[in-house]
Order: C-alpha cells, then sequence, then structure tokens
C-alpha cells in the first residue's frame, strides 16, 4: 500500500467516526462544552474540517470551501482563511455556531470529499514531493503535510467521541 491509499484509509475512518458522533445529537448538544474551559462537540467537528480545509486547499492551490462556499456565513463566522481553531480562546471556541447539525455534518462531509479526491488523485510517490507548508510556509513534503492531517483528525476525532460521552453522560463510542 503507498502512502496516499493509507491516508486515504485514514481520512475515510476519521469522517465516518466524526459523522457517527454527530448521530442523533441537537444543536444544544454540540455546542454544550462539558467545562468552562472545554471543547465542544461543535468545535471540534468543526476543527477537524477546517484544518483539512486549509491543507488540503493549500496543496491544490484552491480557495478554502469555508470561503468560496460560504461555508463561514453558515457559523456566523468571518471569511479568515487562518481561523481553523489554533490558540482559540474561550471565547473563540464559544463563538463557532453552525447554524444547525446538518450544516455541521455538512462542512465536514464537503471538506472531505474534495480532500479524499486530491488524495486519491496522488500518484505513490508524491508524499517526497517538496511542497510550502500551509502553516508557515517553510519547505516540507506532501508526506508531511498528509501526516499533519492524518493525525489532527485521527486525535481530534478520538476526542469528539470523549466528549459526546461527556454530553450522553454514558460511556459511547461512535463503533
Amino acid at each position: 500500500m503507498h502512502v496516499p491509499q493509507f491516508v486515504e484509509l485514514i481520512l475515510d475512518r476519521v469522517q465516518e467516526d466524526l459523522q457517527l458522533s454527530l448521530d442523533g445529537m441537537t444543536l444544544p448538544g454540540v455546542m454544550l462544552r462539558p467545562a468552562p474551559e472545554a471543547n465542544s462537540v461543535a468545535w471540534l467537528a468543526w476543527h477537524i474540517a477546517r484544518a483539512q480545509d486549509v491543507r488540503s486547499s493549500h496543496l491544490t492551490d484552491r480557495e478554502q470551501l469555508w470561503i468560496s462556499d460560504g461555508w463561514h456565513a453558515r457559523f456566523g463566522l468571518p471569511p479568515d482563511p487562518q481561523n481553523r481553531g489554533r490558540g482559540h480562546t474561550d471565547e473563540q471556541v464559544a463563538a463557532v455556531r453552525p447554524e444547525d447539525v446538518e450544516t455541521l455534518r455538512g462542512y465536514c462531509r464537503a471538506v472531505h470529499e474534495r480532500t479524499r479526491a486530491y488524495v486519491h488523485s496522488l500518484p505513490a510517490d508524491a508524499a517526497t514531493q517538496i511542497v510550502s507548508s500551509p502553516d508557515d510556509g517553510s519547505p516540507t513534503t506532501v508526506g508531511a503535510v498528509l501526516l499533519r492531517m492524518s493525525y489532527g483528525g485521527l486525535a481530534h476525532v478520538g476526542q469528539l467521541a470523549y466528549v459526546r460521552g461527556l454530553v450522553d453522560r454514558r460511556h459511547w463510542f461512535p463503533r
């Protein structure tokens, strides 16, 4: 199995678990923060999609779906291409408010589909190609960007499942 195929499997699993984590949730449920400084299910799902949107858009030299498809407006946020949740304050976490759960699902799904199409199109040796980092513009490889996308998705979807369990006040995991 080549790196792009492996990354595709990881991103598919992250998306499946993210969508399963949203099943049966209401807007108040996804917005609930288990503690004042904690992230909500909505923020975690949004952050997974934003990080993928930023990175895949950078790699494909396309405008982020957040801006081009107007998702920012459906979350009540400005079209800031740098806003993906890094270093968010408690107030910024609370400001991530989708119109409804379907909006949250839709943005996550749209970003996943676009990212998946890109990763699926990569040749087997793409991981070693030198590109600029979407984080700071420094030289890096496509593989390193895909690793950050995959690792971030896996880490945050695990957090999302944990917060979902806290919201439901029961043991919970998407599978």
